[in-house]
C-alpha cells in the first residue's frame, strides 16, 4: 500500500490493540471479504493510554474488544510459529486482561483495572507484530465480521474457546501455559477462557450471535481462504474440519 504521507498519534478507547500493529483489516463491502493492508508507517508515531478516557466507551464494546486483545495473546502462545520474544509479551498481557477485565466488569470507574486491560493489550501485540501468525479463531472470525456484520469482539468470544478445545490434541503443553497465565492452573484452557467471556455477559457460542448451522458450510469454505485458517497449529486441511470447529461453538 502507499505510505501514509502524516504520521498519527494514536489515542485508543477499545482495546482490539491495532495501533501496536503495521498490518490495517480492511473489509470490502463489495465482495464481503476483510483484506489485509500492511506498511510499517501504518504504526503510529506515539499511542496514549489514558484509561480515564476509556470510561466513556461502552461496556460491551470496551470489553468484548478485551477479548479480542486475549484472543492476539492465545493465538499467538499457542501457534506452531511461536517463539520466547512473543510468549514473553503474550503471557504477560494475558494475566493483565484476566484481572483487569473483569475488574472493569465490577466497577466501571476503576482506572487501574482499565489501565491493566490497556497494558495487556499493548502486550498482547507483541507476537502477532513479530511475525506469529494467528489462528482459526481469528481466520473464522474474519468471516462472521464481513459476511454478518458480527461486531469484531464478539467473532473472538463466540469462536476462540471452540478452537482450543478443537485443538488441543496438538498443543496440550501450550494450553497449559494459558491456563497458568490466567490463574487457573490445571483447569482446561478453553473453559478457562469460556468462564471468562461469560463472567463479562458477552456472548458464547454462535447462536447467540445468531448464527445458525444452515451457515456453516458458507463459513467453513470461505474461512478456508483466510490469511490465518491455514496457519491452525492443528492442521486444517479443508471446509468439513472447520464446520467440526463451528459444530463446538454452536
Amino acid at each position: 500500500m502507499t505510505a501514509p504521507s502524516v504520521r498519527q498519534i494514536s489515542v485508543p478507547t477499545t482495546l482490539s490493540g491495532g495501533e501496536f500493529s503495521a498490518i490495517a483489516g480492511v473489509t470490502d463491502e463489495r465482495t464481503k471479504v476483510k483484506e489485509l493492508l500492511r506498511h510499517p508507517r501504518i504504526v503510529p508515531s506515539a499511542v496514549i493510554l489514558d484509561p480515564a478516557i476509556s470510561v466513556h466507551t461502552p461496556e460491551w464494546l470496551w470489553l468484548s474488544t478485551g477479548i479480542r486483545a486475549v484472543d492476539h495473546c492465545v493465538e499467538g502462545v499457542c501457534s506452531n510459529e511461536a517463539h520466547p520474544y512473543g510468549d514473553a509479551q503474550a503471557l504477560k498481557g494475558l494475566a493483565l486482561l484476566s484481572r483487569g477485565l473483569p475488574g472493569v466488569k465490577a466497577n466501571p470507574l476503576d482506572l487501574t483495572a482499565r489501565l491493566d486491560c490497556q497494558i495487556g493489550t499493548w502486550l498482547s501485540m507483541g507476537p502477532l507484530a513479530s511475525g506469529v501468525p494467528m489462528g482459526a479463531s481469528h481466520g473464522i472470525g474474519y468471516v462472521l465480521g464481513a459476511e454478518f456484520g458480527i461486531p469484531h469482539g464478539y467473532t473472538s468470544c463466540v469462536m476462540l474457546p471452540a478452537v482450543m478445545r478443537w485443538n488441543s490434541s496438538v498443543n496440550a503443553d501450550r494450553q497449559a501455559a494459558i491456563s497458568i497465565a490466567m490463574s487457573q492452573g490445571g483447569t482446561d484452557a478453553g473453559d478457562v477462557l469460556d468462564t471468562l467471556i461469560g463472567g463479562l455477559g458477552l456472548p458464547r457460542s454462535l447462536s447467540a450471535v445468531k448464527i445458525g448451522r444452515d451457515n456453516f458450510q458458507r463459513i467453513a469454505e470461505k474461512a478456508m481462504s483466510t490469511p490465518w485458517v491455514p496457519r491452525n497449529p492443528r492442521r486444517i486441511d479443508g471446509p468439513e474440519q472447520v464446520r467440526e470447529i463451528l459444530e463446538l461453538a454452536a
